[in-house]
């Protein structure tokens, strides 16, 4: 009898518990590894030349950590640089630049999003940003995505198909795994109750 629980608890185990993490862990890296990855692979090279940059509206508010209690709030101003950029089709298009794939598609289109503690940091980060990248006239490398005219962005992280197939094959390899275990030791519950 005592072998027999044993064997439906690692069923349960093997057929409900696990896949249940594993879903949550597939879930969460098609959301945070694979879809950034492929964004990342979709954006095509060009060359950007700033038109004009400044700093726009009001400071955009961020949370910069701290705790679930004492939770950590900044501001940082909104820098937008305006690039123009030679698309795929030789159309001559102006977008505003982003620092990396990450922050597009932000509702405040930002350069760069800088969220120290410091409002101070943030501040002078951003116009550290601006002299590097946001004077008028420079011309750089930067990467663009078709169909998106609104943002451009300078440097691509996370560009890997490698990175898709890690993301998504090891969580649906142990699903799999978990459950050819379950089926047998369910299989032998079965059997030890005939």
């Amino acid at each position: 009898m005592a072998g027999r629980n044993c064997y439906v608890l690692l069923c349960v185990l093997f057929v409900v518990m696990i896949p249940i993490c594993t879903i949550i862990a597939l879930v969460m890296c098609g959301i945070f590894v694979a879809a950034p990855a492929l964004q990342g692979i979709k954006m095509l090279p060009t060359e950007c030349t700033v038109v004009s940059s400044g700093i726009v509206g009001e400071e955009v508010s961020c949370r910069c950590g701290g705790t679930r209690s004492r939770p950590c709030f900044s501001d940082f101003p909104c820098l937008q640089i305006n690039v123009t950029y030679l698309s795929g089709s030789g159309e001559n298009i102006t977008s505003l630049l982003v620092d990396t794939q990450d922050i597009m598609g932000y509702a405040r289109q930002c350069a760069v999003r800088t969220c120290a503690t410091s409002e101070i940091s943030n501040s002078l980060s951003v116009s550290s940003y601006k002299r590097y990248w946001g004077q008028e006239g420079m011309t750089y490398p930067c990467y663009y995505e078709d169909g998106n005219e609104r943002e451009v962005s300078r440097t691509v992280v996370k560009a890997s198909k490698w990175l898709v197939f890690h993301g998504l094959f090891w969580p649906l390899l142990i699903l799999v795994l978990s459950y050819a275990l379950g089926y047998f030791f369910c299989l032998k519950c079965i059997r030890l109750e005939e």
